[in-house]
């Protein structure tokens, strides 16, 4: 049964689960949608701050936020999402390097119900992506969520 407004708190934990990102992986998303050099080339990467290979911010944003939808929001003990409303605050404290496992989990951080709608609240999760136990992604996520009839 999905998680309802009513049946979400500030400082409720949810685990979505992880995901491993190779060299080859890195380099054909950088490729695709963030062509840099310390994004695409080992070589270039070595000579870059990161000294090595990093994948794109976008990059991480993109397999955590799906790990967000596929393991939290759309199971069917998931989250009544009716959409989203934006995201704040994103930040990319470390990068993320190719055999790295990103270790994704969010937190309610508020909650309050529509004025104006009955059959709706507004949940802000905060997202956070982790390797080794070190942050490498954080945001706070807007949503609309369905409230029980």
């Amino acid at each position: 049964m999905a998680l309802h407004y009513e049946d979400v708190t500030v400082g409720d934990t949810f685990d979505c689960g992880t995901v491993s990102v190779s060299a080859d992986e890195i380099i054909d998303f950088a490729e695709q949608f963030d062509p840099q050099p310390f994004h695409m080339d080992p070589d270039a990467a070595r000579d870059s701050v990161f000294g090595g290979l990093v994948a794109s911010g976008l990059h991480t944003l993109c397999l955590s936020f799906r790990l967000f939808v596929t393991e939290f929001v759309n199971p069917d003990d998931g989250l009544a999402n009716l959409g989203g409303l934006g995201v704040d605050d994103l930040r990319w404290p470390n990068p993320v390097r190719p055999g790295d496992t990103l270790v994704v989990g969010t937190e309610v951080a508020a909650c309050r119900p529509s004025e104006s709608r009955d059959d709706r609240g507004y949940v802000d999760f905060d997202l956070h992506t982790l390797v080794d136990g070190e942050q490498v992604m954080s945001l706070r996520s807007h949503n609309i969520v369905a409230r029980r009839d």
